[in-house]
């Protein structure tokens, strides 16, 4: 695989992983939702030995995902695999979280996702062959306190990408979710609790694990995994 789509290529796992498949010579179309912010991850990939194009976009807005893939076939010529970083955390108690923050939790994470898997399936099922890859982390798969609108946010998207992997078996497009405990990136800066962040996952971790998704041969899928710190087990 040498041609790649990420989302959420700003910061974090996304620009981790943008920088390692840029050191092996990928093309990489890079989306955040400011440009400002991706120029420097643009110029980390060009430095690595690979090409990293940059566009930016809030793939909340009508036409945006679309768009994405349309950049991938006129600027890359095609697209190997999807690795969708992009989304927003929100550790807030049930009896504290508004109608607001609901909407805009699940707009970004749900919504979201569905308009890029949606375009993703479009195009790899065209093409017949294709990855997926997520994140959803451990609250797609479990309960976490303080965290119900969050989890139901990716509890859908681990529902949906199911759904849609029955749908395009036939079509050869695989989906990767993977359900990572808490990783040590600027999610964690901006939320009013006490985190160690020496016992997170690191985040060449977490982009390492994604790149072990991406290198399994075409006829093998990772469906899921489940990493986190040994003192969180689920």
């Amino acid at each position: 695989m040498t041609k790649f789509l990420i989302t959420g290529a700003s910061s974090g796992i996304g620009r981790a992983v943008a920088r390692k498949l840029a050191a092996r010579g990928a093309t990489l179309l890079l989306n955040s939702r400011a440009a400002e912010q991706l120029a420097p991850v643009a110029a980390d990939c060009i430095a690595a030995g690979g090409v990293g194009v940059v566009h930016a976009g809030d793939l909340t807005t009508p036409g945006v995902a679309e768009s994405l893939f349309k950049a991938a076939q006129d600027q890359l010529g095609g697209l190997d695999a999807v690795i969708h970083c992009a989304g927003v955390g929100l550790i807030k108690p049930t009896v504290e979280t508004s109608d607001e923050d609901f909407s805009r939790v699940m707009n970004i994470n749900a919504r979201a996702t569905f308009l890029v898997a949606r375009e993703a399936c479009r195009f790899f099922a065209a093409q017949n062959r294709g990855l997926f890859i997520t994140l959803p982390g451990v609250a797609g798969r479990a309960g976490v306190r303080n965290s119900s609108a969050y989890a139901a946010s990716k509890f859908a998207v681990s529902g949906m990408l199911k759904s849609m992997a029955l749908e395009f078996q036939r079509n050869n497009v695989r989906f990767c979710q993977l359900h990572l405990g808490g990783v040590d990136t600027p999610f964690w800066d901006g939320l009013q609790m006490n985190v160690q962040r020496d016992r997170l996952i690191p985040v060449d971790v977490a982009a390492n694990t994604i790149l072990a998704a991406i290198d399994l041969p075409s006829h093998l899928v990772l469906n899921e995994i489940v990493l986190q710190s040994e003192n969180h087990q689920l």
